[in-house]
Protein backbone atom coordinates (compact mmCIF):
# COMPACT_ATOMS: atom_id res chain seq x y z
CA UNK A 1 0.00 0.00 0.00
CA UNK A 2 2.49 2.55 -1.26
CA UNK A 3 2.29 6.14 0.03
CA UNK A 4 -0.95 5.46 1.94
CA UNK A 5 -1.73 5.97 5.63
CA UNK A 6 -4.75 4.59 7.47
CA UNK A 7 -6.07 7.25 9.85
CA UNK A 8 -8.23 5.87 12.66
CA UNK A 9 -10.03 7.22 15.72
CA UNK A 10 -7.66 6.50 18.61
CA UNK A 11 -10.45 7.16 21.14
CA UNK A 12 -12.54 4.33 19.67
CA UNK A 13 -11.95 0.91 21.23
CA UNK A 14 -13.53 -0.77 18.20
CA UNK A 15 -11.19 1.07 15.81
CA UNK A 16 -8.13 0.27 17.92
CA UNK A 17 -9.22 -3.35 18.22
CA UNK A 18 -9.68 -3.70 14.45
CA UNK A 19 -6.26 -2.11 13.90
CA UNK A 20 -4.67 -4.57 16.31
CA UNK A 21 -6.42 -7.49 14.59
CA UNK A 22 -5.23 -6.39 11.15
CA UNK A 23 -1.70 -6.01 12.51
CA UNK A 24 -1.83 -9.48 14.07
CA UNK A 25 -3.06 -10.99 10.79
CA UNK A 26 -0.32 -9.21 8.87
CA UNK A 27 -2.79 -7.34 6.67
CA UNK A 28 -1.18 -3.99 7.46
CA UNK A 29 2.08 -2.78 8.95
CA UNK A 30 2.42 -0.57 12.02
CA UNK A 31 3.84 2.27 9.92
CA UNK A 32 0.70 2.24 7.74
CA UNK A 33 -1.66 3.07 10.65
CA UNK A 34 -1.76 6.25 12.68
CA UNK A 35 -4.29 7.78 15.07
CA UNK A 36 -5.82 11.09 14.03
CA UNK A 37 -4.49 12.86 17.12
CA UNK A 38 -0.93 11.73 16.27
CA UNK A 39 -0.97 13.25 12.77
CA UNK A 40 1.30 16.20 12.14
CA UNK A 41 -0.33 19.46 11.13
CA UNK A 42 0.50 19.11 7.43
CA UNK A 43 -1.00 15.65 7.03
CA UNK A 44 -3.98 16.58 9.20
CA UNK A 45 -4.93 19.16 6.57
CA UNK A 46 -5.66 16.25 4.20
CA UNK A 47 -8.39 14.95 6.50
CA UNK A 48 -11.81 16.57 6.67
CA UNK A 49 -12.64 16.79 10.39
CA UNK A 50 -16.37 16.66 9.62
CA UNK A 51 -16.09 13.48 7.56
CA UNK A 52 -13.64 11.87 9.97
CA UNK A 53 -16.20 12.07 12.76
CA UNK A 54 -18.14 9.38 10.91
CA UNK A 55 -15.60 7.52 8.77
CA UNK A 56 -11.98 6.43 8.81
CA UNK A 57 -9.63 8.16 6.37
CA UNK A 58 -7.02 6.81 3.97
CA UNK A 59 -4.62 9.57 2.98
CA UNK A 60 -1.97 9.76 0.29
CA UNK A 61 1.23 11.22 1.76
CA UNK A 62 2.11 12.62 -1.68
CA UNK A 63 -1.01 14.76 -1.69
CA UNK A 64 -3.35 12.49 -3.65
CA UNK A 65 -7.06 12.04 -2.99
CA UNK A 66 -8.16 11.11 0.52
CA UNK A 67 -10.57 8.18 0.69
CA UNK A 68 -13.11 7.85 3.49
CA UNK A 69 -15.13 5.08 5.07
CA UNK A 70 -16.09 2.09 2.98
CA UNK A 71 -14.08 3.44 0.02
CA UNK A 72 -10.93 3.52 2.14
CA UNK A 73 -11.52 0.13 3.78
CA UNK A 74 -12.29 -1.58 0.46
CA UNK A 75 -9.13 -0.04 -1.05
CA UNK A 76 -7.04 -1.49 1.80
CA UNK A 77 -8.57 -4.96 1.59
CA UNK A 78 -8.38 -5.06 -2.21
CA UNK A 79 -4.73 -3.97 -2.07
CA UNK A 80 -3.78 -6.49 0.60
CA UNK A 81 -5.93 -9.43 -0.58
CA UNK A 82 -5.98 -9.45 -4.37
CA UNK A 83 -8.76 -12.07 -4.53
CA UNK A 84 -11.16 -9.55 -2.96
CA UNK A 85 -10.81 -6.99 -5.75
CA UNK A 86 -13.59 -8.45 -7.97
CA UNK A 87 -15.87 -8.72 -4.94
CA UNK A 88 -15.54 -5.04 -4.04
CA UNK A 89 -16.12 -4.12 -7.68
CA UNK A 90 -19.41 -6.05 -7.60
CA UNK A 91 -21.90 -3.26 -6.89
CA UNK A 92 -24.54 -5.20 -4.84
CA UNK A 93 -21.83 -6.57 -2.53
CA UNK A 94 -20.23 -3.15 -2.15
CA UNK A 95 -23.58 -1.52 -1.32
CA UNK A 96 -24.20 -4.06 1.46
CA UNK A 97 -20.62 -3.64 2.69
CA UNK A 98 -21.00 0.17 2.68
CA UNK A 99 -24.27 -0.03 4.65
CA UNK A 100 -22.74 -2.37 7.26
CA UNK A 101 -19.64 -0.19 7.51
CA UNK A 102 -21.72 2.93 8.15
CA UNK A 103 -23.84 1.09 10.72
CA UNK A 104 -20.68 0.05 12.54
CA UNK A 105 -18.98 3.44 12.22
CA UNK A 106 -21.94 5.52 13.44
CA UNK A 107 -22.44 3.18 16.41
CA UNK A 108 -18.82 2.47 17.33
CA UNK A 109 -19.15 4.23 20.69
CA UNK A 110 -22.22 2.11 21.44
CA UNK A 111 -20.40 -1.13 20.75
CA UNK A 112 -17.56 -0.10 23.06
CA UNK A 113 -17.87 3.10 25.08
CA UNK A 114 -14.79 5.31 25.44
CA UNK A 115 -13.20 5.57 28.87
CA UNK A 116 -14.45 9.12 29.23
CA UNK A 117 -16.93 11.31 27.41
CA UNK A 118 -14.45 14.22 27.21
CA UNK A 119 -12.35 12.58 24.48
CA UNK A 120 -9.11 13.78 22.98
CA UNK A 121 -10.55 14.87 19.64
CA UNK A 122 -14.01 15.84 18.46
CA UNK A 123 -14.48 12.45 16.79
CA UNK A 124 -17.86 11.50 18.22
CA UNK A 125 -20.10 10.43 15.29
CA UNK A 126 -22.95 12.62 14.11
CA UNK A 127 -26.44 11.67 15.21
CA UNK A 128 -27.88 9.43 12.50
CA UNK A 129 -31.17 7.85 13.54
CA UNK A 130 -31.36 5.47 10.56
CA UNK A 131 -27.99 3.91 11.40
CA UNK A 132 -28.91 3.69 15.10
CA UNK A 133 -32.09 1.87 14.10
CA UNK A 134 -30.21 -0.42 11.71
CA UNK A 135 -27.71 -1.23 14.48
CA UNK A 136 -30.53 -2.03 16.90
CA UNK A 137 -32.26 -4.19 14.27
CA UNK A 138 -29.09 -6.15 13.55
CA UNK A 139 -28.43 -6.63 17.29
CA UNK A 140 -31.98 -7.91 17.79
CA UNK A 141 -31.70 -10.34 14.85
CA UNK A 142 -28.41 -11.73 16.19
CA UNK A 143 -29.94 -12.00 19.67
CA UNK A 144 -33.04 -13.82 18.40
CA UNK A 145 -30.87 -16.25 16.44
CA UNK A 146 -28.56 -17.04 19.38
CA UNK A 147 -31.44 -17.30 21.86
CA UNK A 148 -33.28 -19.73 19.57
CA UNK A 149 -30.14 -21.85 19.20
CA UNK A 150 -29.71 -21.91 22.97
CA UNK A 151 -33.35 -22.94 23.32
CA UNK A 152 -32.74 -25.84 20.93
CA UNK A 153 -29.64 -26.86 22.90
CA UNK A 154 -31.55 -27.03 26.21
CA UNK A 155 -34.87 -28.38 24.89
CA UNK A 156 -34.28 -31.63 26.77
CA UNK A 157 -34.11 -29.81 30.08
CA UNK A 158 -37.34 -28.03 29.20
CA UNK A 159 -39.01 -31.34 28.29
CA UNK A 160 -40.09 -30.21 24.82
CA UNK A 161 -39.14 -30.66 21.17
CA UNK A 162 -36.24 -28.55 19.76
CA UNK A 163 -38.52 -26.04 17.96
CA UNK A 164 -40.66 -25.61 21.05
CA UNK A 165 -37.48 -25.13 23.08
CA UNK A 166 -36.44 -22.29 20.78
CA UNK A 167 -39.86 -20.61 21.08
CA UNK A 168 -39.95 -20.99 24.85
CA UNK A 169 -36.47 -19.53 25.32
CA UNK A 170 -37.35 -16.57 23.10
CA UNK A 171 -40.35 -15.85 25.32
CA UNK A 172 -38.54 -16.55 28.61
CA UNK A 173 -35.43 -14.53 27.78
CA UNK A 174 -36.87 -11.92 25.41
CA UNK A 175 -40.07 -10.60 26.99
CA UNK A 176 -38.29 -8.47 29.59
CA UNK A 177 -36.13 -6.84 26.91
CA UNK A 178 -39.19 -5.99 24.82
CA UNK A 179 -40.99 -4.41 27.80
CA UNK A 180 -37.87 -2.40 28.72
CA UNK A 181 -37.53 -1.10 25.17
CA UNK A 182 -41.18 -0.05 25.14
CA UNK A 183 -40.80 1.72 28.50
CA UNK A 184 -37.71 3.54 27.23
CA UNK A 185 -39.56 4.66 24.09
CA UNK A 186 -42.43 6.00 26.21
CA UNK A 187 -40.37 7.58 29.01
CA UNK A 188 -37.27 9.06 27.37
CA UNK A 189 -36.79 11.70 24.73
CA UNK A 190 -36.48 10.31 21.19
CA UNK A 191 -32.70 10.56 20.82
CA UNK A 192 -32.07 9.49 24.39
CA UNK A 193 -34.32 6.47 23.89
CA UNK A 194 -32.47 5.51 20.68
CA UNK A 195 -29.15 5.83 22.46
CA UNK A 196 -30.29 3.74 25.42
CA UNK A 197 -31.77 1.02 23.21
CA UNK A 198 -28.58 1.06 21.14
CA UNK A 199 -26.64 0.21 24.28
CA UNK A 200 -29.22 -2.46 25.14
CA UNK A 201 -28.52 -4.03 21.73
CA UNK A 202 -24.82 -4.30 22.53
CA UNK A 203 -25.56 -5.72 25.98
CA UNK A 204 -27.87 -8.36 24.50
CA UNK A 205 -25.35 -9.58 21.96
CA UNK A 206 -22.43 -9.53 24.40
CA UNK A 207 -24.40 -11.54 26.96
CA UNK A 208 -25.56 -14.11 24.42
CA UNK A 209 -22.06 -14.61 23.03
CA UNK A 210 -21.17 -16.08 26.43
CA UNK A 211 -23.63 -18.89 25.66
CA UNK A 212 -21.99 -19.79 22.34
CA UNK A 213 -19.51 -22.40 23.73
CA UNK A 214 -22.40 -24.25 25.39
CA UNK A 215 -24.42 -24.13 22.15
CA UNK A 216 -21.49 -25.38 20.04
CA UNK A 217 -20.75 -28.23 22.45
CA UNK A 218 -24.37 -29.39 22.27
CA UNK A 219 -24.52 -29.32 18.47
CA UNK A 220 -21.20 -31.20 18.22
CA UNK A 221 -21.91 -33.85 20.85
CA UNK A 222 -25.70 -33.97 20.87
CA UNK A 223 -25.48 -34.21 24.65
CA UNK A 224 -26.67 -31.61 27.14
CA UNK A 225 -24.16 -31.11 29.93
CA UNK A 226 -26.43 -29.39 32.44
CA UNK A 227 -23.67 -27.64 34.38
CA UNK A 228 -22.31 -25.78 31.32
CA UNK A 229 -25.51 -23.97 30.24
CA UNK A 230 -26.28 -23.12 33.87
CA UNK A 231 -22.81 -21.67 34.39
CA UNK A 232 -23.07 -19.87 31.03
CA UNK A 233 -26.38 -18.25 32.00
CA UNK A 234 -24.96 -17.10 35.34
CA UNK A 235 -21.87 -15.60 33.66
CA UNK A 236 -24.00 -14.04 30.92
CA UNK A 237 -26.35 -12.43 33.46
CA UNK A 238 -23.43 -11.06 35.48
CA UNK A 239 -21.76 -9.59 32.40
CA UNK A 240 -24.97 -7.96 31.19
CA UNK A 241 -25.71 -6.50 34.63
CA UNK A 242 -22.23 -5.00 34.80
CA UNK A 243 -22.47 -3.59 31.26
CA UNK A 244 -25.92 -2.14 31.90
CA UNK A 245 -24.76 -0.41 35.07
CA UNK A 246 -21.72 1.07 33.31
CA UNK A 247 -23.65 2.26 30.26
CA UNK A 248 -26.49 3.81 32.23
CA UNK A 249 -23.85 5.78 34.13
CA UNK A 250 -22.20 6.76 30.83
CA UNK A 251 -25.53 8.04 29.48
CA UNK A 252 -26.17 10.01 32.66
CA UNK A 253 -29.42 8.15 33.41
CA UNK A 254 -30.60 7.17 36.88
CA UNK A 255 -29.65 3.65 37.94
CA UNK A 256 -33.32 2.88 38.46
CA UNK A 257 -33.17 1.90 34.78
CA UNK A 258 -30.72 -0.86 35.71
CA UNK A 259 -32.89 -2.05 38.59
CA UNK A 260 -36.03 -1.92 36.45
CA UNK A 261 -34.35 -3.79 33.58
CA UNK A 262 -32.96 -6.50 35.87
CA UNK A 263 -36.26 -7.04 37.70
CA UNK A 264 -38.18 -7.17 34.43
CA UNK A 265 -35.89 -9.87 33.03
CA UNK A 266 -36.27 -11.98 36.17
CA UNK A 267 -40.01 -11.44 36.60
CA UNK A 268 -40.94 -12.20 32.99
CA UNK A 269 -38.64 -15.24 32.90
CA UNK A 270 -40.19 -16.66 36.09
CA UNK A 271 -43.68 -15.90 34.77
CA UNK A 272 -43.11 -17.85 31.54
CA UNK A 273 -41.43 -20.73 33.38
CA UNK A 274 -44.46 -21.04 35.66
CA UNK A 275 -46.80 -20.85 32.66
CA UNK A 276 -44.99 -23.59 30.75
CA UNK A 277 -44.74 -25.88 33.74
CA UNK A 278 -48.26 -25.59 35.19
Amino acid sequence: MENKLIIYDGNCKVCVGLRDMMLALGLVEQKECIAYTALDAELKQQVSAERFRNEMALIDIRGGETLYGADGVSFVFADKIKLLRPLFRFKPFYQVFRFLYKTLAFNRYFIATPRQQAIACDCYPDLAAKFRVSFIAIAILISVFLTALFGVSVHGALGVEPLAGAVQLLLIAGTGWVVQIILAALSLERQQALDYVGHLGTIMVAGLLVLVPSIILYFISGVLFYSLPILSVVCSSGLMLYMHYQRVAYLGLHQRWTLQWFLLLQATAVGWLLYFNL
